[in-house]
């Protein structure tokens, strides 16, 4: 019997990370769509980049923890951390002031 891979952890978190891009184009699609004036707009445009950031970030994140676990070193980076909350958080908030603007 083998013992568990360790690559599959970050195997289910590069899914997460699709998942999350999903969603933020799914979110970025319907600013953009329901956009009434020029900030929802941009807004909205803006929010349709957020996913592509996301993907990338995912990809990036999955390389550096697969090298990581293969060479016996930490796998955390606080700046990864911090960019991903300001990249997901700014649409989110740009989307709320939408909403409780109208």
């Amino acid at each position: 019997m083998t013992g568990p891979d360790r690559g599959l952890q970050a195997e289910r978190t590069r899914l997460a990370w699709s998942r999350t891009a999903f969603a933020a184009a799914v979110l970025g699609t319907l600013l953009t769509h329901s956009a009434r004036g020029p900030f929802a707009l941009v807004a909205g445009l803006c929010s349709l980049l957020v996913p592509v950031v996301v993907l990338g970030l995912g990809v990036a994140r999955y390389r550096h923890v697969r090298r990581a676990v293969a060479g016996g070193s930490p796998a955390t980076t606080p700046g990864v951390q911090a960019l991903l909350l300001v990249v997901v958080l700014v649409p989110a908030f740009a989307a709320l002031l939408i909403v409780l603007s109208q």
